[in-house]
């Protein structure tokens, strides 16, 4: 046995260039898979970790509709026997005292008050001081931007001051803008004892919430306390770890994982062209072997036994590398995102999903060559004969199925996209025949005799320089489109934005608006239209499976503005009218899994009821995790009376002067102002900044797939060494040889990179006529990805041809003789 695994050894190193990019090209697709699984469990967990942050140990919390109310009203609840932990806490709009220059809009900071600051329905990540229960908590970059440490004093206009106790890592309770931009629609968060709280506001007895724990199973309080509080502004909910509404990081996890398809149907491919030509080379080999008493079997467990040598070695240098990979992705990708997030990396599972893909996929591309070099025929190889027959008829079908399937690709259809690209490879032998005809005049000018000989030796194995071409083209394809995607994305999410945002500016307050100050508003310069909006949050509910979520039910009525489209609005008005009805949005409606005509179960101010889901609509509240509800309905059924938020149309007059006047007449009681614009660049900065990590991923699929031109290109020229021996001997130099192996190398190049272009663009074209797309995508080519493609292709084929012509010219003709 151990003679057995000498020999494979023996085998592979006999072409150390070749068993060396192989190699690579193993390393870095396992490295490549292995970093994609971690990225994508720790932005997991990360999400994971901040949402739990959020909802600590609570199971439910009482709220009101009215922003606050009074503490009496909770005293039953403080009093039951199950009740283990209890937080009360006050929300009360402030503004920082500061010596700079700054507007209110950037001064504006939110105080919570809360009753016990170490509380265990609370968590705060200590980063320096203490929670005593005396003074401040502020995080880490309110206290970066004012220039704050523990022990300082801040001071709240027309409140007072006090001394900052703790600074604290980012969590969604004291979520802050991290610079005065963004300050302008964000308002800073700090938390303060509730009792300092309450002297500054002289609101002894209200609270805006409150939120307690319970031994055992509290359902039954749940529903007596549900009973008692209807019919007042109180109501009680279930506190769900549910942070969809701000966070729709779905599209990352595709990405994570095309990525690492990608980078292993790639490797794969490199490993399957290097073991296929390696069986082509060893026939002689095998019909000895065979002849010596070598069963068909044990040719090919030979060959079997190279690939698992191959694949451990591969998996033992790329398992760790993707997880060092993984960490420089992880700060890459959590970079892109407003707030300083922290994480662990999750790498133990995927670090063994990456080593089962490591030792695997080699052996599974390896198949067919393993199989083939069983069946290898004594007498046909003796007598150096071939079982092929003319292969004319052959390719007349190959590339008959690849018209059929780009054909196919033009179906609107998720399957049209494999379609596409299993027709441009069939293809691409052509394409390389075709280019090579076309770039003959172009090398002879350049390269002289050696550009001729160039054209026609890259024909000579069409099927392997093709596949080859092809390979680096999918990959150019694959990444264009995602390029496209994410160009064209903050433009959908803008019109998106625009269409159903329901105005230019929306404007929150801690108290219900009243119909003066409306009017008021109204007589701004510039503003053309005020409306309420009356939002219900966060409301819980049931999926299917009678899972619980939870989100934000919004008020819409017939003329008012425009807050989700469906194409039917009219007689969706009329439905939600008729009857307690809701549309969900889009991403609602999957998260529930129900169909429309059937029933959602919400958790309302008013008990738990039942509404008939009528429709899905698509908006950009919430990324569409959000219902619907007539404002009649709401008020009578639901139980939600009052409008915290208002909607304003603006014409001409610039925000920042409307805002300032927000704030200067109502400072008393608004909370946020925030604009179209700024929804829509909180919105997109995330997509905007995955474009640098294309930029990488480009590169690296480029470098990869140039790997395998470099195994190509090695694997021609060791066919051609008898033929090589004999140019030299008949005066060619080493540079004529070097520049014919660079010629073909950049022949495949071309032709990978032409194609990809080509592929690339069509993906793009019919993505964007796409009904399934529904208009995300607009047909816009990224330029500077394509231009990015073309250098980092043109350069690394170059690289790659140079590596294969260097050993090819250090050659003297007396070994290139001897070798052929």
């Amino acid at each position: 046995m151990l003679s057995i695994w000498r020999i494979s050894w023996r085998n592979m190193t006999q072409n150390k260039k070749r068993l060396f990019f192989t190699l690579l090209a193993m390393v870095l697709g396992t490295a490549f898979v292995t970093s994609m699984l971690i990225a994508d469990k720790t932005t997991d967990d990360v999400f994971d970790y901040y949402e739990q942050m959020y909802v600590a140990n609570a199971d439910y919390w009482v709220l009101s509709d009215d922003y606050t109310f009074p503490e009496d009203l909770i005293s039953p609840i403080l009093n039951e026997p199950i009740v283990s932990n209890s937080l009360l806490a006050l929300d009360k709009q402030a503004f920082f005292e500061l010596a700079d220059d700054r507007s209110l809009s950037q001064r504006a900071v939110r105080i919570t008050g809360v009753s016990d600051q170490s509380s265990p329905l609370l968590t705060l990540p200590v980063i320096e001081g203490k929670l005593d229960n005396e003074g401040l908590i502020v995080p880490e970059p309110v206290a970066e931007l004012l220039g704050k440490g523990v022990g300082d004093t801040i001071q709240f206009t027309g409140m007072g001051e006090a001394k900052i106790s703790a600074i604290v890592e980012y969590t969604q309770l004291l979520a802050s803008p991290s610079n005065w931009e963004r300050a302008e629609s964000t308002s800073f968060r700090v938390l303060a004892p509730l009792s300092l709280l309450r002297e500054w506001t002289g609101k002894q007895d209200k609270i805006s919430y409150m939120r307690f724990q319970v031994e055992g199973d509290g359902t039954e309080l749940f529903n007596t306390f549900q009973q008692n509080f209807q019919g007042t502004s109180t109501y009680i909910e279930p506190v769900v770890a549910d942070d969809l509404q701000s966070n729709d990081i779905g599209g990352l996890y595709t990405f994570f994982y095309l990525i690492a398809g990608l980078s292993i149907f790639i490797s794969g491919f490199i490993v399957f062209n290097m073991i296929y030509t390696s069986v082509i080379e060893r026939k002689k080999e095998f019909a000895i072997m065979k002849s010596l008493g070598y069963t068909q079997s044990s040719v090919s467990k030979l060959v079997l036994i190279e690939m698992t040598l191959l694949a451990f070695i591969g998996t033992a240098i790329g398992v760790p590398l993707g997880i060092w990979l993984g960490d420089l992705f992880m700060k890459a990708l959590l970079g892109v995102f407003e707030f300083d997030m922290v994480y662990t990396m999750n790498w133990e599972m995927p670090s063994l999903i990456g080593v089962l893909i490591g030792l695997l996929f080699p052996i599974v591309f390896s198949l067919f060559p393993i199989y083939y070099a069983g069946k290898t025929s004594i007498l046909l190889t003796m007598k150096m004969a071939d079982r092929t027959t003319s292969t004319s008829k052959r390719h007349y079908v190959k590339a008959f199925f690849g018209v059929v399937l780009l054909l196919l690709g033009t179906i609107d259809h998720p399957v049209s996209y494999a379609a596409i690209i299993a027709g441009a490879i069939l293809l691409f032998p052509y394409l390389l025949k075709g280019l090579s005809a076309l770039m003959k005049p172009v090398f002879v000018t350049f390269y002289k005799y050696p550009g001729t000989l160039a054209s026609r030796n890259v024909t000579r194995q069409l099927n392997r320089n093709g596949n080859t071409a092809a390979i680096l083209a999918i990959g150019i394809a694959v990444i264009l489109l995602l390029s496209a995607v994410v160009e064209s994305a903050p433009r959908g999410i803008d019109n998106d934005i625009r269409s159903t945002y329901g105005g230019n500016m929306r404007v929150k307050s801690e108290a219900p608006w009243l119909a003066e100050d409306m009017e008021k508003i109204l007589s701004y310069s510039g503003v053309t239209n005020v409306e309420p909006l009356a939002e219900a949050t966060p409301i819980t509910w049931e999926t299917i499976e009678g899972q619980m979520r939870q989100f934000s039910v919004l008020a819409v009525r017939e003329n008012g503005p425009s807050l989700y489209t469906h194409g039917q609005e009219k007689d969706i008005m009329n439905r939600l009218r008729q009857n307690p009805s809701v549309l969900l949005g889009e991403r609602a409606f999957a998260e529930w899994g129900g169909t429309i005509g059937e029933s959602i179960v919400l958790n309302t101010p008013n008990g738990k009821k039942s509404f008939e889901v009528i429709g899905v609509g698509k908006t950009s509240h919430y990324a569409g995790y959000v219902a619907f509800m007539d404002a009649l309905v709401m008020n009578d059924v639901f139980g939600w009376a009052n409008s915290f938020d208002l909607l304003l149309s603006v014409d001409k007059e610039p925000y920042d002067t409307i805002r300032d006047q927000l704030w200067t007449d109502f400072s008393s009681h608004l909370s946020k102002v925030e604009t179209v614009e700024d929804e829509i660049q909180s919105t997109t900065s995330a997509i905007s900044g995955m474009n640098e990590l294309l930029f990488v991923m480009l590169v690296l699929v480029v470098g990869l797939a140039s790997i395998g031109t470099a195994n190509t290109l090695l694997m021609n020229t060791l066919e051609r060494v008898s033929e090589l021996g004999t140019m030299r001997a008949l005066g060619f130099t080493k540079r004529q040889v070097r520049n014919m192996i660079l010629a073909e190398g950049l022949l495949i190049g071309l032709t990978g990179i032409l194609g990809g272009l080509a592929t690339g663009i069509l993906l793009i074209y019919l993505t964007s006529k796409s009904q399934l797309m529904d208009g995300f995508l607009s047909f816009q080519l990224p330029y500077s990805d394509m231009l990015l493609a073309i250098v980092a292709g043109v350069f690394l084929s170059l690289v790659a041809a140079w590596i294969s012509s260097k050993s090819a010219s250090k050659m003297d003709i007396q070994t290139l003789l001897k070798e052929g």
